[in-house]
């Protein structure tokens, strides 16, 4: 298994042991930036992810909601 591998049963489970209505609601997150992420399927959308991604690791919160 692969250290990106790895990752993402890291998140699948930090997920599951979320309550439920949390759960839910990084579901509906996740299926937004899915979405989002079909809607601009040159690349534009993973850009301002990893944009926003970058942002929050440098603790600038402030930057993410504006």
């Amino acid at each position: 298994m692969t250290q990106d591998q790895q990752t993402v049963l890291m998140f699948k489970g930090l997920i599951a042991s979320l309550p439920e209505e949390s759960q839910a609601k990084v579901k509906k997150a996740e299926q937004a930036f899915r979405e989002m992420i079909a809607t601009y399927p040159d690349g534009e959308a993973t850009v301002a992810l990893g944009l926003i991604g970058a942002e929050l690791q440098c603790g600038e919160p402030e930057n993410v909601t504006k």
